[in-house]
């Protein structure tokens, strides 16, 4: 017979339901906080929850899954993903992912394209994990997409640009190369070709190995401005030295960047060992040129002197025995040969042009002008012309003897250009054209015709519209020499009978000025 229960043992058995009780009322309390949890995490999630079963029918479908593909919720729930989700060229693939988590094996990733509701193609990461039932059989899965069309996209273009960067790098005419630690770490084609390399052997040289000993110094010195970020000219020429030991002349063109992640020298080199030689051919040229004109214009000054000198003699000594005929000759013998005097004078400037080391500093442009001016101003009242100087004009960087020659020669030729018209005027003027002064000389005189504004310019050239007995055909080659060798142009704007206007422009920038390098940096 079974005994009752004492009051202690039904007080015990109390307790012990009571706190079961309490236990499950816990865990029931911690599941819907898990399952809100979770609720929460899977409606704000930035990924796209699809659930399916084992037929591939969507179960579940987050917001942003409504939002990625473009189909609610309702719409989705029980349709089978293969139907809208999928395009037909990428089912064979996302059906082997499918077998794959049906038999419990788990891709951690995935990535292929899918459909949207409006037809689009986009493509998605997938990671994909198989659900199961109490018994651990797979009973579908849950998939979490991550729209990845912009980075395809972006990686797409990516690789485009770089595809059409290397094949411009690979086909340039210029050696491009990546110097970091002195050593060379990219080479082009054509720059294994400037230093006779095989491309595969340029790789890992020492940079010192392709300058010649003389420049190394000068290169090392600009590379550490460079990559300490001081001042140092992006482009230069040097000397560099070949796999077999030849020395060529190249022009480097560099500049500091960062390649993967530390600093680097991005170089550009260009052979102009055959330019060089044919300066120094033209220059040996020039030297042979300005001798030979050195020694005629001797030769030919001394009977031109002795010409003037007897035919003066003649007139001074012989007028009444020579007669008007005879003395009318002489003139003419005399005029001659100081026109040829001053034709000799002016190619002997010519030929020295450029050969003299120049003398360059800040001039008062104002100040040269106004010595020409004065200069010329017997020759300004006799011609009755008005004259107007600019108050502008600046303070240029130049040679000042030669820029004496430049606005003397223009303001000559004005002079020859207004004599034949009525009210001569001439205007010296200035414009700020940013980086250059330009500078004008203006006229209203007989005017030049557009068909001869290049070839005014040339040796020798003189226009047939005035009878100018002293121009030689030189004064405005020696103005174009002048301006040229300063960084310069000139040219001229006219039209016949519309007066004339001869500009020139000077760099502001010393280093602009072409005279054979001989402004320091």
């Amino acid at each position: 017979m079974v005994s009752k229960p004492t009051y202690e043992e039904l007080e015990q058995k109390l307790y012990e339901l009571e706190n079961i009780a309490l236990q499950r009322k816990r865990t029931e309390q911690t599941l819907r906080e898990s399952e809100e949890l979770f609720r929460n995490v899977y409606n704000t999630a930035p990924l796209a929850f699809v659930v399916w079963d084992l037929d591939t029918r969507v179960t579940d479908w987050n917001k942003k899954a409504e939002e990625v593909f473009g189909w609610p919720r309702e719409e989705a729930l029980g349709r089978n993903f293969f139907d809208f989700l999928i395009p037909e060229n990428d089912r064979p693939h996302v059906e082997h992912v499918v077998d794959m988590l049906i038999k419990g094996e788990l891709p951690s990733c995935s990535i292929n394209d899918n459909l949207t509701k409006n037809g689009q193609i986009i493509t998605c990461e997938w990671n994909n994990s198989s659900l199961h039932d109490d018994n651990g059989n797979v009973v579908g899965a849950i998939s979490l997409a991550l729209d990845i069309t912009a980075r395809k996209e972006a990686e797409e273009a990516l690789r485009k640009s770089e595809k059409k960067y290397s094949i411009l790098v690979e086909n340039s005419l210029t050696g491009i190369y990546l110097d970091q630690d002195k050593k060379i770490v990219f080479a082009n084609r054509r720059f294994a070709e400037i230093f006779k390399y095989q491309r595969k052997e340029t790789l890992g040289l020492d940079v010192w190995e392709l300058v010649h000993p003389e420049d190394r110094a000068l290169t090392n010195m600009l590379r550490e401005r460079r990559l300490k970020g001081q001042g140092a000219p992006e482009e230069y020429e040097a000397r560099g030295l070949t796999k077999d030991g030849e020395t060529i002349w190249i022009i480097r063109r560099n500049v500091c960047i960062e390649y993967q992640g530390r600093p680097a020298i991005l170089g550009n080199v260009v052979d102009i060992t055959e330019l060089k030689h044919a300066e120094q051919k033209v220059e040996k040229i020039n030297k042979e040129l300005k001798s030979f004109v050195d020694v005629v214009s001797h030769d030919l000054k001394t009977p031109i002197v002795s010409i003037q000198g007897f035919s003066s003699r003649l007139l001074k000594h012989f007028q009444e025995k020579l007669g008007e005929k005879g003395r009318k000759y002489l003139e003419q013998i005399n005029a001659s040969a100081h026109r040829m005097e001053v034709l000799v004078s002016d190619l002997l400037e010519l030929s020295r042009i450029g050969q003299a080391v120049p003398s360059f500093k800040d001039t008062p442009s104002i100040g040269i002008v106004k010595g020409i001016t004065s200069a010329l101003e017997d020759r300004l009242k006799e011609s009755k012309i008005k004259l107007t100087v600019a108050d502008n004009l600046p303070t240029i960087y130049c040679d000042e003897e030669r820029m004496f020659q430049v606005f003397e020669n223009l303001l000559v030729n004005a002079i020859k250009f207004t004599s034949y018209t009525n009210n001569p005027k001439i205007e010296i003027g200035y414009e700020d054209r940013g980086g250059f002064h330009q500078f004008y000389v203006r006229d209203n005189g007989i005017g030049i015709d557009p068909k001869h504004h290049r070839n005014i310019f040339e040796i020798f050239h003189r226009l047939k519209q005035i009878q100018d007995e002293e121009g030689t055909g030189l004064g405005l080659t020696i103005v174009n020499k002048i301006i040229y060798n300063h960084g310069g142009k000139v040219w001229v704007e006219s039209e016949k009978g519309k007066g004339a206007t001869f500009n020139f422009t000077l760099p502001k920038a010393p280093s602009s000025v072409r005279h054979l390098g001989l402004v320091t940096q």
